[in-house]
């Protein structure tokens, strides 16, 4: 009897990762590739006639005005496929980042600096396990921030988004579009976030997001 393949979408704002992702997975058995997008809302309307077992997405994916990335689409994925298992592939190294994203529904966090077969991993073991999965330079990241904890870890979630959307060049009035907030919202948590960090001015506020991987 044949083993009923796993089957998986894949999503990053780089075609080429996509193309590296997709032919790592082919080259590996018991995977299909159903689906393959360049943003958030290509993949959630894909999901819908391409069920997947296993979504493989980048965690930021800001190309386009209609992309949904960040912790927005990992809440939109769990919401309205709670039974499709989520592995962030990212150039992430934040660890506040990380542990956020994995609470808000992703099961596996792998990086970008990793080798390619880290994915393959990924996705076999949040198919046979409801435990979470972390590639190496993930785990020594987390490792590292439980004995140094990062300035980052103080803000909040709702704080990194706006700092993160912000650092890629939106506008106030664009992030509270994105994330349904109003600007005012949005405005105070940028100016509560920069007080927290002790940021003075908006190129400090980029500075910090660049240096700690926010973007």
């Amino acid at each position: 009897m044949s083993v009923k393949p796993i089957r998986v979408a894949l999503a990053d704002d780089h075609p080429l990762i996509v193309v590296a992702l997709r032919d790592c997975l082919r080259r590996a058995p018991g995977f299909e590739v159903v689906c393959e997008c360049t943003n958030g809302s290509q993949l959630v309307q894909a999901l819908a006639q391409n069920p997947a077992d296993v979504v493989v997405t980048d965690f930021s994916m800001g190309h386009g005005d209609a992309s949904i990335d960040g912790f927005n689409l990992l809440k939109r994925l769990s919401r309205l496929y709670p039974d499709t298992r989520i592995v962030v592939v990212s150039a992430q190294t934040n660890p506040g980042v990380v542990m956020r994203a994995m609470k808000l529904g992703a099961r596996a966090f792998v990086s970008k600096e990793d080798q390619l077969d880290e994915t393959v991993r990924a996705c076999i073991h949040v198919t046979v396990s409801d435990g979470h999965f972390y590639s190496p330079s993930i785990r020594a990241l987390l490792d590292s921030a439980s004995v140094n904890a990062a300035p980052a870890t103080d803000l909040t979630p709702r704080e990194l988004e706006v700092v993160r959307l912000y650092a890629q060049g939106s506008l106030l009035s664009e992030i509270a579009t994105k994330l349904g907030r109003s600007v005012s919202t949005v405005s105070s948590q940028k100016t509560m976030a920069m007080q927290k960090l002790g940021l003075q001015t908006n190129t400090d506020l980029i500075r910090y997001a660049y240096e700690n991987g926010l973007i």
